[in-house]
């Protein structure tokens, strides 16, 4: 009574295959029920039981391979052996090539100092005298050009304050950020 309590175990468990419980129906029944598992009953085959002449049945389409080890080509060329140096001397970098740099990117960068100086109003001391006298001349600390009114640069409305105090607008953030941008873009190596 004990190893049917202790197969009983074993199937709750886990433990057992289901070529171990085939020959006891009320296992199979609990394994069904418990797990889902369909075991059909063994039937065991004695070697009388088989066909004489089994082997004439069976035609090969190809000849027999033996593939029980698969054979892979190596990824990459075997390495070549490193070249030994006289003396611990290293050998010559080769030289890289040069690139010729491209305008686009002078472009850009000259570019992007105009808008920096800008912000800090150098151009206003360049270009102050342009202003007919207004009150928002650079004479009267207006030193940043508006890049949207800079056709008006000859009057108060092409300038206005520095970054220094605390004067900037959306169109210098753009030129600022889209130069640096652009800048960065074509000075990279290709």
């Amino acid at each position: 009574m004990t190893s049917i309590q202790e197969r009983l175990q074993q199937l709750l468990d886990g433990e057992l295959d289901p070529a171990d419980i085939a020959d006891d129906p009320t296992l199979v029944s609990l394994a069904d029920r418990i797990y889902g598992i369909k075991i059909a009953p063994v039937q065991p085959v004695k070697a009388r039981d088989f066909p004489a002449g089994g082997s004439e049945n069976i035609t090969e389409v190809a000849p027999p391979t033996h593939m029980l080890v698969e054979v892979i080509e190596p990824a990459a060329p075997p390495l070549q052996p490193i070249p030994t140096l006289e003396n611990g001397a290293l050998p010559p970098v080769p030289e890289l090539p040069t690139t010729s740099s491209s305008p686009l990117r002078w472009a850009f960068t000259g570019g992007f100092i105009v808008s920096v100086l800008n912000l800090f109003g150098v151009f206003g001391m360049l270009f102050g005298g342009v202003c007919e006298s207004d009150t928002l001349c650079p004479v009267d600390g207006y030193t940043r050009i508006n890049w949207l009114s800079v056709h008006e640069i000859n009057s108060g409305h092409g300038w206005s304050l520095t970054v220094l105090d605390g004067s900037y607008g959306i169109p210098d953030i753009v030129a600022v950020i889209g130069t640096a941008f652009l800048m960065f873009i074509f000075t990279r190596r290709k």
